[in-house]
């Protein structure tokens, strides 16, 4: 039986390691953290939990793509093997203006588009045109199977999906805020680049809304963290390993061929493969030593923007806030600067009204993410003086708070609880490189740019995740891990199995 070592317990290990697991292969994971997930997590503060990653998920409804991941995974499944609920909004989120108006990107097309008209009369023939392409790319169905059907089936599958292929493809080339400036409307030139920021692709964000219409991308109750602990569990019971707190340190090569990995503690255990899903630069230039870099490599890393990392805050209130919008940005009288110096004009917050399991009944779980390029800052306070350090994030969560009174009258005086995150947090967690929490960045250049699955060079190791496919995101990590499975049975002559029955 062959052996095969995973770095990091994060979606593509997990989705490794589960399907290699099921075809015959020995697997090992080895995870720095404590817990599974990597940024796809959760965690508690008293009675109250905040979830860092989930907020809609593709292929949550059945014969639409991806959801043939998550049966294989039993993702979607609890312990008992009961369906997580999946919940369905009617809004995708809500932009406020600070003259009072405000833009509900509904998840019906047909409503997006009367919400579009009476903002933007004067955009009528955009507002025709998006709403058609949203219709239009809903029917797209992704491929996730690689080994099923002949030839023939795949190329008929092919071509069914061409044409909204290629409306996605337009959507995928054209930069954000470029659309952006087309329109008249301030008020969706200005909602548009506070979803997105201006240099990504536009289709980061029109693909998600074509998901909504079709009910094809819900947010699974439970959470981030119950949704990684489910493919945990299979990976487990199908007589896998996982070792947590086992921080990997170095790749073992032996004649440009990886052979073992050795851990912090000093230990070297060996392998026939070793899969990396863990970040990939301290994979490449750490855990590798900067040997094995190819010139595409190199130019991805030295060039190619990231996505940002954030300070999250999770807020704890002793409210029913069902009244509320779930997801809403809201408006900065000047602006916020965070102490890192970064800039925001909205708060992005996200009232969890919609998963009664994240707070005690009658209470509510309030998250606010404030994007920041300038991890370093966070890092260096964190390393030079920690008292300071933590001062400042109770400082900022205070702040926040203060906002959001100004919003939401009479929220400040029910808080029970404020937890910050920073990129610090995230870096120490999950090891991501600048604490970004999806890596390369989704802008038309990245998302044209494939990167390899291979390490060049380096014989039987391969890395996977979201730093070899830009744009990130669950279910690219989680095919990742069954499409790496597909070509080592294929490599060894395996018949692939997807599901266990």
């Amino acid at each position: 039986m062959k052996k095969v070592l995973i770095i990091g317990a994060g979606i593509a290990g997990l989705s490794a390691g589960s399907y290699l697991q099921r075809n015959g292969y020995q697997v090992e994971i080895f995870e720095a953290h404590t817990q599974p997930g990597g940024v796809c997590t959760s965690w508690s503060r008293g009675n109250y939990t905040f979830d860092y990653c989930i907020h809609w998920l593709m292929g949550s409804k059945p014969n639409t793509g991806f959801d043939l991941l998550w049966d294989e995974l039993g993702a979607l499944e609890d312990a008992n093997g009961k369906p997580m609920q999946i919940k369905n909004f009617e809004e995708f989120t809500r932009t406020e203006f600070s003259d009072g108006e405000e833009l509900r990107f509904y998840a019906n097309a047909d409503r997006f588009g009367e919400e579009l008209r009476r903002i933007a009369p004067d955009d009528l023939e955009l507002v025709d045109r998006l709403i058609d392409d949203l219709k239009y790319m809903s029917r797209f169905k992704v491929s996730v199977a690689k080994e099923k059907g002949s030839i023939f089936s795949k190329i008929g599958s092919f071509l069914s999906n061409l044409g909204t292929f290629r409306c996605y493809l337009k959507h995928l080339r054209t930069p954000i805020g470029e659309y952006a400036d087309k329109w008249k409307s301030k008020y969706v030139r200005e909602a548009l680049c506070n979803v997105i920021p201006p240099s990504w692709s536009l289709g980061s964000l029109t693909m998600g809304l074509a998901m909504q219409h079709t009910q094809a991308a819900g947010y699974p109750v439970g959470g981030s963290l119950q949704f990684s602990r489910n493919i945990e569990r299979g990976f487990l019971e199908s007589g896998g390993s996982i070792f947590y707190g086992s921080r990997v340190d170095r790749i073992v090569v032996k004649n440009d061929r990886a052979c073992a990995i050795k851990l912090a503690s000093g230990e070297e255990i060996s392998g026939d493969y070793v899969i990396s899903a863990a970040d990939g630069h301290s994979t490449l230039f750490d855990l590798l030593e900067g040997r094995y870099v190819s010139p595409k490599l190199k130019k991805a890393y030295d060039t190619f923007p990231l996505f940002p990392s954030s300070v999250f805050i999770g807020i704890g209130v002793n409210k029913n806030l069902s009244d509320l919008p779930h997801a809403i940005m809201i408006p900065v009288t000047g602006s916020f600067t965070l102490p890192d110096d970064s800039n925001r004009s909205h708060l992005s917050v996200s009232v969890h009204n919609f998963d009664p399991t994240l707070a005690p009944s009658g209470k509510t779980t309030v998250t606010v993410i404030l994007h920041t390029w300038n991890d370093t800052y966070w890092r260096s306070l964190a390393a030079g003086n920690r008292k300071e350090y933590s001062e400042v994030k109770q400082q900022t969560g205070e702040r926040v708070v203060e906002v959001l009174e100004g919003r939401f009258p009479g929220l400040k005086e029910a808080v029970e609880v404020i937890d910050v995150s920073t990129p610090h947090t995230v870096h120490r967690y999950t090891g991501n490189w600048h604490g970004s929490f999806e890596g390369f960045a989704p802008t038309p250049t990245t998302l044209m740019t494939r990167l390899p699955k291979t390490v060049p060079g380096l014989a039987n190791c391969y890395m996977i995740g979201q730093w070899t496919t830009a744009g990130g995101g669950i279910p690219s990590a989680a095919i990742d891990g069954r499409n790496i499975a597909f070509d080592l049975c294929r490599k060894d002559g395996r018949t692939f199995i997807g599901k266990i029955y």
